[in-house]
């Protein structure tokens, strides 16, 4: 990375695993805003009122060394520790001894409180019904063609006001369906208004009037706001509706059982109030979910494909 502007030391109480940490704002191993280059050592792009700013971080014995360089670090600096999980005490879980066992092997996975989310959002649109290689693929080439580049390999994410201004095809060319495009644009234009109301979570009201809001925007449902709220509003207990492998994977878990569905898997977690998510992420980032049985959707680029006649 380039020389940075700012340095700062953060002390680091408790179990705390960087790179799985941070794992969890990455879209895919392959994205290029998160760049683990090691357990101890991992390069990433914040976005800040301004702008953005690229970071090196290095976790030593008791604290996490920070080097940033990019826009609004002043503003930026005292909302680290909360957009790096250092604000996030993991809670000491009741359950069985497979759960208590995982929570103990993973103690150092923190949940995140980002500064801000816009960028978050863009990524959970382009997982929305299509292959998570396929939305990785769109993320990727998005922030190749439209960020800025900081090293060979790192990247500040698009603007909103970049993306706002993208015509259709242009998402097209990235691998994005269209109607992604489209909610993308949409909520470009909007990202002030998102801000605001969210104010790096610092209100008791934060995270349910953005949710609120975000809700009441074409193509946005439970799904994505509730994987918002967990992955990037520090919501521990946030609930995740909507998706395919989630409620197998809690029931293959707890229960051995291959098939559930959304009230199942609430059933199963609401013992766990109001660490639901925090529950989750760890069986995420932990276990294997259930042998794939269903056919897989088909490749986006095969979708995109225009059909022969």
């Amino acid at each position: 990375m380039v020389k940075p502007e700012l340095t700062e030391s953060i002390p680091v109480h408790g179990s705390y695993d960087l790179a799985a940490t941070l794992s969890l704002f990455a879209l895919g191993r392959g994205d290029p805003c998160v760049r683990i280059d090691s357990e101890h050592v991992v390069r990433c792009a914040l976005s800040t009122r301004q702008g953005a700013a690229a970071l090196r971080l290095t976790r030593e014995p008791e604290t996490l060394r920070v080097e940033l360089v990019g826009d609004d670090l002043e503003w930026l600096q005292p909302r680290l520790p909360a957009a790096l999980g250092l604000s996030f005490t993991p809670p000491i879980l009741e359950g069985p001894h497979c759960l208590r066992a995982l929570a103990h092997r993973l103690a150092g996975l923190r949940l995140l409180k980002l500064p801000v989310l816009f960028p978050r959002i863009v990524q959970l649109i382009l997982q929305q019904l299509v292959t998570f290689q396929d939305a990785c693929h769109g993320w990727r080439s998005l922030v190749q063609r439209y960020g800025i580049a900081v090293d060979d390999d790192l990247y500040l994410p698009p603007t909103p006001a970049v993306l706002a201004r993208l015509a259709s095809y242009q998402f097209v060319e990235c691998g994005i369906l269209p109607q992604h495009g489209r909610r993308i644009r949409g909520l470009a234009r909007l990202a002030d208004r998102i801000e605001t109301l969210w104010g790096v979570g610092d209100s008791p009201d934060a995270i349910n009037q953005t949710s609120d809001y975000l809700l009441h925007q074409p193509g946005i449902g439970p799904w994505t706001v509730g994987y918002l709220r967990g992955s990037a509003m520090g919501d521990g207990d946030a609930i995740v509706i909507g998706d395919y492998g989630f409620p197998k994977h809690v029931a293959y878990f707890f229960e051995g059982r291959e098939e559930a569905d959304d009230d199942e898997m609430l059933r199963i977690l609401e013992p766990y109030q109001p660490h639901r998510f925090y529950v989750l992420s760890l069986l995420i980032k932990g276990t294997k979910p259930p042998p794939r049985r269903a056919p897989r959707h088909r490749l986006l680029r095969d979708r995109l494909r225009a059909p022969h006649h």
